[in-house]
């Protein structure tokens, strides 16, 4: 219950700009161990708490995903 509380709610209360736990912003488009991968190395803007929690925002996530570059498919 509390893993979906955190993907689905705590994201759309908080907002596009408010700091909220990598794993509320993972999805579809992106999982969870792909955004700390990021974060640790410092493309995603994103903090770590100090209870070892990664927090970023929905908008840094989206600027993230509108710069990251992705692979064609092999032929």
């Amino acid at each position: 219950m509390l893993e979906n509380l955190q993907r689905l709610v705590v994201p759309s209360i908080a907002g596009p700009a408010r700091l909220v736990p990598l794993q509320s912003l993972a999805g579809p488009e992106i999982s969870y161990p792909a955004l700390r991968q990021a974060a640790t190395r410092g493309r995603l803007d994103a903090e770590i708490g100090y209870d070892g929690t990664w927090r970023t925002s929905k908008r840094a996530v989206d600027i993230y995903l509108a710069g990251r570059h992705r692979r064609e498919p092999q032929r």
